[in-house]
């Protein structure tokens, strides 16, 4: 909380600023000018919640100052000092509705208590404005997604409820729905978060004078419904995406789409449905990007090569990089900006190139990860465009041609090992006798070997192995942490905790919650 302190009196301002504990009343940062005009400038510059001036001051008093900085924040409380008791002054601090009005010579536990009623009054100014700004926002999220399907009620049966929200249908003659994907984890819309998208929104579109409601659909989707007296042209719509977009991109990533514009307000699910549409494409696309209806002439009609999956297996059995390199182009030119396959179809496409990949790495006994634990299926859930996804495939490409240059094979038993561990490591009975039945090796030389080519014992590579997995499974919150216990081998979940801990530091609890928080 800023404090802003004005008097001509350098010795009084130095007064007040070492004569009170304002770090314990909750003030921040205290700023200082020595009169009503640099008071203004200031205020208008650092927008303090409190003001603590004197009245009577050289080119602009605090009384006509008080009314300057009313007009454009009229929340701020004011504090008046006094070292004169008039009225006129007395009457204009009540006119302006000052907290206090405190007569000099200044007391210290005077001025206390009146900044501790200002900064009271503050609070109760924003839990008030917090809480009209939810029930608002309640009443606007029930009526934008009531709009989202097709019903026989009219919607302007509703017209309550948009007056309430100071909306008037009477000019309205076009709709427009926009939807905003979150792809951040976790997203939670609490009160805050509300406020902070409602002033984005106001930004973006009543700045453009132009009216909407939305709702939170599945803390994933914002639904936008526009309201236009005119009907938009189409670089209208998208200056105004583009805006907002703008305004939350630091935040988060995200995808906004535009439904068509309709002219009935009973019909506006249709311009969701062709959003909605739209939005399944946003995977072919890059991350906070558009997307909007275009000429059916420009749209890309995407079909997966054929037999691209038999030349790209042919090109790393011969070790050909450059013919891996033109495959993957003409691949990722032949599905960027799809609109005609469906995600999973192109995701169970690249399974089996990434199958294709790692049979032959198996094949050299190379590895394409630096991460043991990595699975295909994490390759595949943790891409949330089709970019990311191509990314990670050209990554391990590259790691599979730069192994073969250097020759970075693993002893072809050790490499067995880690490939059966990688396969049984769930079994919480795994031994190094099952291991060495595998490999048909006896046990003494199983553990030999591994620790003479890896620098680790068997089961420190188990259990590092377990443990790395475990990471993984508490980043996702849909697993429990008991359930993840059981998942890497572990029947006794104390004892998991424990090692879990040894080797990173925290407990599974601890390692979640500071994920989440974005500390890790």
């Amino acid at each position: 909380m800023n404090l802003l302190i004005i008097d001509d009196e350098e010795l009084t301002r130095n007064g007040l600023i070492h004569s009170i504990d304002w770090k314990n009343l909750g003030i921040d940062s205290i700023y200082q000018a020595d009169d009503g005009y640099h008071g203004l400038e200031l205020a208008k510059k650092i927008s303090p919640e409190i003001i603590l001036s004197d009245v009577r001051m050289p080119r602009m008093d605090g009384v006509e100052m008080a009314k300057k900085i009313r007009e454009f924040m009229p929340e701020c409380s004011i504090i008046f000092m006094s070292g004169y008791s008039d009225k006129a002054y007395l009457k204009a601090a009540i006119k302006l509705k000052a907290i206090s009005y405190v007569e000099k010579p200044i007391d210290p536990h005077e001025i206390e208590e009146s900044v501790r009623e200002a900064i009271a009054n503050h609070k109760s100014l924003l839990l008030s404005k917090h809480s009209i700004n939810y029930n608002r926002y309640e009443t606007m999220s029930k009526l934008a997604l009531k709009m989202i399907y097709s019903s026989h009620d009219s919607i302007l049966y509703e017209s309550k409820a948009f007056e309430q929200l100071g909306i008037s249908l009477r000019n309205i003659t076009s709709y427009t729905t926009l939807i905003i994907k979150l792809i951040e984890d976790n997203v939670t819309f609490l009160e805050p978060s509300i406020n902070h998208l409602i002033s984005n929104l106001d930004t973006a579109f009543k700045s453009n004078h132009t009216d909407y409601i939305f709702g939170i659909k599945q803390e994933e989707y914002i639904i936008v419904h526009l309201f236009f007296s005119e009907r938009p042209v189409h670089n209208t719509l998208i200056k105004l995406a583009e805006r907002f977009s703008s305004l939350i991109k630091d935040n988060y990533v995200h995808f906004i789409s535009i439904g068509k514009t309709i002219n009935s307000i009973d019909k506006i699910y249709e311009s969701y449905n062709t959003a909605i549409i739209l939005m399944h494409s946003s995977f072919f696309y890059a991350n906070n990007a558009i997307l909007y209806n275009e000429p059916e002439s420009i749209i890309s009609t995407s079909s997966i090569p054929s037999d691209i999956i038999s030349d790209f297996s042919e090109a790393l059995l011969q070790r050909n990089h450059t013919k891996v390199q033109q495959l993957l182009k003409y691949l990722k030119g032949s599905l960027i900006h799809n609109r005609t396959l469906l995600v999973n179809q192109v995701k169970d496409f690249y399974y089996k190139l990434f199958l294709e990949l790692n049979a032959q790495a198996n094949s050299f006994h190379i590895s394409i990860s630096a991460d043991s634990t990595e699975t295909i299926l994490d390759y595949i859930s943790k891409s949330s465009t089709y970019l990311e996804l191509h990314s990670i495939l050209e990554d391990k490409i590259s790691n599979y041609f730069k192994s073969l240059e250097n020759d970075n094979r693993d002893n072809s038993t050790v490499f067995l090992i880690k490939e059966y561990i990688s396969q049984n490591y769930q079994n919480e009975n795994l031994s190094i006798k099952d291991i060495s039945e595998y490999v048909f090796l006896s046990s003494s030389y199983v553990c030999t070997i591994f620790k003479t080519e890896t620098g680790k014992t068997l089961n420190q590579y188990l259990t590092e192995y377990r443990i790395e997995r475990a990471k993984k499974l508490l980043m996702d919150s849909r697993y429990k942490i008991t359930d993840i216990s059981a998942k890497v081998g572990y029947n006794d979940g104390n004892y998991f905790g424990k090692t879990f801990k040894k080797l990173i530091g925290h407990s599974p609890t601890e390692f979640r919650e500071q994920y989440f928080a974005g500390k890790l």
